[in-house]
């Protein structure tokens, strides 16, 4: 461990106490004037069936077996047994997971001690906490939290039941959404053949080792991507709720197939482009502007993960946090996640939190287990890490609340390709409501 890196309780000044405030406060205001017009509200009734945060949770097995559709054939078997509209068990099912997100984060930092500045941004909670946008991303991460700690209870107390829950969780947690498979089983597979390096196995045997350990789970994956699913397939799914959409109709009628739902007929190759693009380069002027201010992104993320204790909003801070072992993490993670970052999605609001918060569960679930990554990635970490600790701007809390501040993280597609941004949308917001006080005093 580098000096410095772990270091006794500081005392915090009032200007950084007060810098920390004002950040965290700016975005739940934000957040809060925005939300009418910005973000989908809970309690709205215009959650139409067909819009991606409703037609998401309908996908079940009624067209055979697909990806994503356990949750669907859950809601849809208690429809069989009593008609209800399916939306308000939705929306009690996001409450459910957001609260228990939140949790979660609450037991975690306050163990940690680290400030919750970042948790209300958009590479946190920003876009997705109450809000249904976010779909089945809280009860993804939720699942994430509890199979990393039944993976520590099964590897330092070789206890069945925990491999067997496990085994259970990963089968939820993939036939949920497959997406999760990627900040949540790669970097728990890596730890497994370190542990068995460690022991003294050679590659090769450690390598069949870890396969043999996370083979159910590489089965399901294989099953999910596998049965995708097709037009005829999200039809037939469709037809499947046609009890709900009579008896409980929306304010737009039903006239086609969700848009989550057609989503599983999509053509791969094309899809893949459509994600690429819109992400890097945007969908209005493709400007290289937005690939630049993409990629500040990802770094500006990637300094605020792993300097997370550079800041406090108490009296004190603590500066235990291992940076060395966090960068590592979060370096395996954005590994992980690359296929999301890149052709499977361009909903940054919805991916840059599974690497944040996936990072941050995995760190303080295993920071004890004496964790040991590839001297690959312990090299640039040590390095990084290093010239960080050593620099004094980069090192400055007014650095750090300035990035939190004015990183524009965001939601979709490439930064400021749209009014995208919580920055954008409260400057907008605003201006709005000055010139609409403006208009009735004229």
């Amino acid at each position: 461990m580098k000096t410095g890196e772990r270091n006794r309780y500081t005392a915090v000044t009032n200007w950084e106490r007060l810098g920390s405030w004002f950040v965290f406060l700016f975005f739940l205001t934000a957040i809060c004037v925005i939300s009418s017009s910005y973000f989908t509200n809970l309690v709205s009734p215009q959650h139409g069936y067909q819009s991606w945060e409703i037609s998401e949770w309908l996908i079940n097995y009624e067209g055979g077996f697909v990806r994503r559709g356990i949750v669907g054939q859950i809601l849809y078997a208690f429809e069989q047994m009593h008609l209800y509209d399916v939306r308000i068990a939705i929306k009690l099912l996001y409450i459910l997971s957001s609260v228990i997100i939140l949790l979660i984060l609450y037991r975690v930092f306050k163990a940690e001690g680290w400030s919750p500045v970042l948790l209300p941004t958009g590479l946190c909670l920003g876009y997705t906490l109450f809000n249904l946008w976010g779909r089945k991303d809280f009860m993804m991460l939720a699942l994430a939290f509890a199979i990393f700690l039944c993976y520590r209870a099964a590897v330092t107390r070789h206890g069945k039941r925990a491999w067997i829950l496990l085994y259970i969780l990963s089968a939820l947690q993939l036939l949920a959404h497959e997406a999760s498979f990627f900040f949540t089983y790669p970097i728990l597979m890596l730890y497994s053949y370190s542990i068995y390096r460690k022991s003294g196995m050679t590659c090769s045997r450690s390598a069949v080792k870890t396969l043999i350990c996370f083979l159910p789970v590489l089965v399901i994956m294989a099953v999910v991507c596998l049965f995708k699913g097709d037009k005829s397939v999200a039809d037939a799914i469709w037809s499947s709720w046609g009890k709900v959409f009579a008896a409980y109709p929306d304010a737009g009628g039903v006239s086609h197939v969700g848009s989550s739902v057609q989503a599983l007929g999509w053509n791969a190759v094309s899809t893949f482009k459509y994600h690429f693009h819109s992400a890097y380069f945007g969908t209005t002027s493709s400007s290289p502007l937005h690939v630049i201010l993409t990629l500040f992104v990802i770094l500006s993320a990637y300094y605020l993960l792993t300097r997370i204790d550079c800041i406090s909003m108490g009296k004190s801070k603590s500066n235990h946090l291992n940076h060395t072992l966090l960068s590592d993490i979060a370096l395996v993670q954005f590994i992980a996640l690359l296929p999301m970052f890149t052709v499977l999605s361009c909903d940054w609001g919805r991916t840059l939190p599974y690497w944040v918060l996936s990072s941050l569960f995995f760190y303080h679930v295993f920071k004890q287990e004496e964790v040991t990554f590839p001297y690959c990635l312990t090299k640039p970490s040590r390095a990084i890490q290093g010239f960080i600790s050593g620099n004094r701007l980069l090192r400055s809390p007014i650095t750090y609340l300035l990035l939190v501040l004015l990183t524009p993280v965001p939601n979709y597609y490439a930064p400021l390709d749209h009014i995208n941004t919580i920055q954008q949308g409260f400057y907008y917001e605003i201006v709005n409501f000055i010139n609409h006080i403006t208009t009735i005093l004229a």
